[in-house]
């Protein structure tokens, strides 16, 4: 997705046509990537059948065609969409279809411990998410008049496909009907829980949108990328130990592991502070310098990454309580962001997005040791980890001074 964007900022040069994009690349996300992770990590959880990925299938595809017919209805009260050729429309309307559903390849073998097939599904889909993306470049003729989507749906579909293969493969035995029901009303919670942190990101954009214009919106959407590594190793780490804790009613050298993560992030961050205005002029285009401090606020979100009070409420039991924090996270993010946008300017908005993440792992935290008073502690990073993320806030105070 990183180098797509790159690609784009260099070969785009009408920045309204590239902020429409990026607009559909948004709403793409909060309408399909927001209920995917939700379903996906709560089937994750006890409770809820392990031999689940067909149902999961069901509700997302269900849910991407839901979602396309929302856009083909909502098209004609939009001047930008109703504007466009069939075929293009054509293509946004599959993309959405079809991309909740190819998210359940590298869950199936996630799930299924394919460690080495992992690493070749996950390393061929970007490599295909980046030649059909850009397939505008080299194919000629109506494919090319409008960027990207047509290349994505083929993408899309082609993910959708083997994911059902995978999960009839991997699964043959597993029944529908009995994932289905816990899935849908055990795993309920959670799975709004999930929603309301995972759409308080998204809907930073709008606000950017709505009350800043295209131009800001642009910029916003270019800086605001959280530090993937810090996100996808935190996510895996908290899926494993409760995987971990779920067969084996223990967890697996937790505090080792929050060490091990902390070292190959934070080091990682703390440099990319100091070079992002750098990078953002040579990788980008000089044009997307101003994006570089939104992107400098956004590594700051590794700090409650790696703290894990959810981990260990969910394994004991308290994973109703992840509703409830996640609404706060929300309410605090949306208000002070729209906030904050009128008080200050745009690039505020991603300071509500930090704010709100520490105070949802504040209170969670506080629930934790309400609920779990001899194992509280088990949530705290060692020392390593805190002087570290202390290294962390150091460099952003020290690169805004600097820079």
């Amino acid at each position: 997705m990183l180098a797509l964007s790159v690609v784009l900022a260099r070969t785009i040069l009408n920045r309204d046509v590239l902020a429409s994009i990026e607009w559909i690349f948004l709403l793409g996300s909060i309408l399909s990537s927001a209920l995917v992770s939700s379903v996906l990590q709560a089937g994750l959880l006890p409770g809820v059948p392990k031999a689940n990925l067909k149902s999961s299938l069901l509700i997302l595809g269900t849910y991407g065609f839901l979602t396309s017919m929302l856009y083909l209805l909502s098209k004609e009260y939009t001047s930008f969409w109703n504007s466009q050729a069939e075929l293009q429309t054509a293509a946004v309307a599959a993309w959405l279809a079809f991309l909740p559903m190819g998210f359940v390849v590298e869950h199936a073998l996630f799930r299924h411990e394919k460690s080495k097939w992992l690493f070749a599904s996950s390393l061929a889909s970007g490599l295909g998410y980046l030649f059909l993306g850009t397939s505008f470049l080299w194919l000629e003729g109506s494919w090319s008049t409008w960027p990207v989507f047509p290349g994505l749906a083929v993408f899309a579909f082609a993910k959708a496909v083997a994911a059902v293969i995978l999960a009839i493969k991997t699964e043959p035995e597993s029944s529908v009907k009995h994932a289905l029901r816990p899935l849908l009303f055990k795993a309920w919670p959670l799975m709004l829980a999930f929603l309301f942190g995972v759409y308080s990101m998204y809907l930073d954009g709008i606000w950017v949108a709505t009350w800043a214009g295209p131009a800001a919106f642009l910029l916003f959407s270019y800086g605001a990328r959280e530090f993937p590594l810090s996100q996808l190793l935190a996510n895996a780490l908290s899926e494993n130990q409760l995987r971990q804790f779920r067969n084996q009613g223990v967890f697996n050298r937790f505090h080792e592991e929050q060490v091990r993560i902390a070292w190959l992030t934070v080091p990682a961050g703390i440099g990319l502070m100091f070079a992002a205005p750098y990078l953002f002029r040579l990788v980008f285009g000089a044009d997307f310098a101003a994006a570089a401090g939104i992107f400098q606020v956004y590594l700051l979100l590794a700090i409650p990454r790696l703290f894990f009070p959810q981990t260990l409420l969910f394994a004991y039991g308290h994973s109703k309580w992840a509703l409830p924090a996640s609404m706060v996270e929300w309410v605090f993010n949306v208000g002070c962001s729209i906030w904050w946008l009128h008080v200050w300017d745009w690039t505020a908005v991603a300071w509500a997005t930090v704010l709100a993440y520490l105070i949802e792992k504040a209170i969670l935290f506080g629930v934790l040791v309400w609920k779990e008073p001899t194992q509280w502690r088990n949530s705290i990073p060692p020392a390593p980890v805190l002087w570290l993320l202390s290294g962390l806030v150091l460099a952003f105070a020290a690169a805004r001074l600097w820079l």
